[in-house]
């Protein structure tokens, strides 16, 4: 899908899909996550060896701090962090930024409790905005 071009920057956000099982799929294990992402990191990097890659932290999911996916959010953000510390990418974890200081998400910054709203898109893009400057 990268062939031919030439982007100064990637980001890739990808793994909550696969924290828990769906019609289609099994949910995966944190390694399975981690090393998931990994491989598509490292094709896009043989593919595209002058790009910035961004590597986002998988967001916060369900209203309160103590929704099941939470624990295994941060167990999977701590390896895709030290992944990118690995690999000269730039990670970014906007936990803190989507979540009040309760750890609770507000419909505002993410309606449904999984995908941005328009307020959490701008959260999300400052970050990228700031990432894709410096």
């Amino acid at each position: 899908e990268v062939q031919g071009l030439r982007p100064r920057h990637v980001v890739v956000n990808i793994g909550t899909n696969n924290l828990w099982p769906s019609d289609r799929a099994r949910g995966n294990t944190v390694e399975e996550i981690t090393e998931g992402v990994r491989e598509v990191v490292i094709r896009l990097r043989a593919r595209l060896p002058d790009a910035n890659i961004i590597l986002m932290g998988l967001f916060p999911r369900g209203e309160r701090p103590d929704d099941r996916s939470r624990a295994k959010i941060v167990e999977v953000n701590a390896r895709l962090e030290a992944l990118a510390s690995e690999g000269s990418l730039t990670y970014i974890d906007l936990k803190n930024e989507l979540t009040a200081p309760d750890g609770t998400i507000s419909r505002e910054v993410m309606s449904d409790f999984l995908h941005p709203g328009e307020k959490g898109y701008a959260i999300w893009g400052k970050a990228l905005k700031k990432a894709t400057s410096e």
